[in-house]
């Protein structure tokens, strides 16, 4: 019971500040000190996690990165290393051809 009653009161609360701002001009609006330290530092909270989220995302894509250039640097070995390959089999084609070609 002692959550729900702190519950409706934290409510009640933010009821009563909602209807003083909605209803009061805004010249007439008194802020305290306390209030605008508890909205920057809920603020400060929130930009802070946002921003480790956001260098979260970031370390995950660069890692992601380096995994596919990675993987893209082994596909260009292997493509050099068949092409060597390739080139040493025309050359042997060629050798082959030439020995048929010559009259015996």
């Amino acid at each position: 019971k002692a959550v729900v009653s702190t519950q409706s009161t934290g409510e009640a609360r933010r009821r009563r500040r909602q209807e003083y701002f909605q209803s009061t001009p805004a010249d007439k609006i008194k802020v305290t000190q306390r209030n605008l330290e508890a909205y920057v530092q809920f603020y400060e909270k929130k930009l802070n996690s946002i921003v480790a989220d956001m260098d979260t995302n970031i370390a995950m894509e660069k890692r992601k990165k380096e995994k596919l250039e990675g993987k893209l640097k082994k596909l260009l070995d292997a493509n050099d290393l068949l092409s060597k390959e390739l080139a040493g089999i025309r050359k042997d084609l060629k050798k082959c051809q030439i020995l048929t070609e010559t009259p015996v």
